[in-house]
This record gives structure tokens, C-alpha cells and sequence, in this order.
């Protein structure tokens, strides 16, 4: 009987080490109550961004596919989005404290306004690659439903979290970049 508890019990102390792959992690999403929608986006490859007109990469489109091997932050927002302007600043000095380390921030612009993005990002200097969403098709790939929005993609490329909470970003970023 004892050999049986005490076999119960190493079984039980190990189990979370046998599968902490699998563990879903404790950070804190933003979603509307019942929404499982977006747990099918975590632990895979992301869509790909649908986006044009790119400032901050000279020239080039970019990929997500490109970034393997960083930790990249996707920023869904707009200039029409006060709480989106009033992020910046502190994503600016996220990303300035982690760039070398291996942080990439993305920022997805809204459809709406649109037009608007390049004139603000050269206003806010903002160092990160930037891009303008086609009709709503990366919104729609990534089930976007506020903004500014945030989903953190790991350095194997996969979803890692989708819809972060905002106030977990920098918790999420670290721990991510430790791995």
C-alpha cells in the first residue's frame, strides 16, 4: 500500500514536467466571455500578415516567416485609436530595451484611415516595420476585436498568444525572449 501512495505520488510530481509542452501558460488574454475562437490561432504557425504599403523595411514586404528565431510582437492598432496612441510610447521603449535581444514589433494599421499610418509614424518616429491592413483580411485571419490589439509569436514561429492582455505584454516579451 505504501509502495502504491508513494508511486502515486512521484507520478503526480512529475506529470507537469512530462507535459509542460502542452501546459497552457498563466498569461492573461483579452476575450469576450465564451470566445474560444482564437485558442485554434496559439501553438501554430500564424496566418500571414495580408497588409501593403510598408514603412520602416526600405522598400521590402515582409514576412512573418522571415522572423523566425525573434520574438515578434504583432501590434494591431490605428491612428484613429486613442488608447492605440496612447500605447506607443511604452512600446517604443519595450521594443528599444529588447531589440537587441531579439524583439521585433510589427505594427498591423487598420483598414480604416489607413491613408493616415505613414504620416504618423514619421510624426512618432516609430522604428518598426509598419503596414496597413487590406480589407480587413489580416483582422479577419488574426479575429481581431479591439485595438489595439496585441498577439506575440515565439522564435520557432509559432502563436505563442493571441489577444494578450495589455498589461501582460511586457511579462510576455521577457519570458519569451528567455526561452
Amino acid at each position: 500500500m505504501l509502495r502504491s501512495l508513494l508511486s502515486l505520488a512521484l507520478a503526480l510530481t512529475l506529470t507537469p514536467f512530462l507535459f509542460a509542452e502542452d501546459a497552457k501558460d498563466d498569461f492573461q488574454r483579452e476575450r469576450r466571455e465564451g470566445d474560444t475562437s482564437k485558442d485554434e490561432l496559439e501553438g501554430k504557425t500564424p496566418p500571414e500578415l495580408q497588409v501593403e504599403n510598408w514603412l520602416n523595411t526600405e522598400g521590402k514586404d515582409l514576412k512573418l516567416s522571415d522572423l523566425k528565431g525573434k520574438v515578434v510582437v504583432l501590434d494591431f492598432w490605428g491612428v484613429w485609436c486613442g488608447s492605440c496612441r496612447a500605447a506607443m510610447p511604452h512600446l517604443k521603449e519595450l521594443y528599444a530595451k529588447h531589440k537587441d535581444k531579439g524583439l521585433e514589433v510589427i505594427g498591423v494599421h487598420t483598414t480604416m484611415r489607413g491613408e493616415d499610418a505613414a504620416a504618423y509614424v514619421e510624426e512618432e518616429a516609430l522604428p518598426w516595420p509598419v503596414a496597413v491592413d487590406v480589407e480587413k483580411k489580416t483582422v479577419e485571419a488574426f479575429r481581431v476585436d479591439s485595438f489595439p490589439d496585441y498577439y506575440v509569436i515565439d522564435r520557432k514561429g509559432d502563436l505563442r498568444v493571441a489577444d494578450l492582455a495589455n498589461k501582460e505584454l511586457d511579462r510576455v516579451v521577457e519570458a519569451l525572449l528567455n526561452e
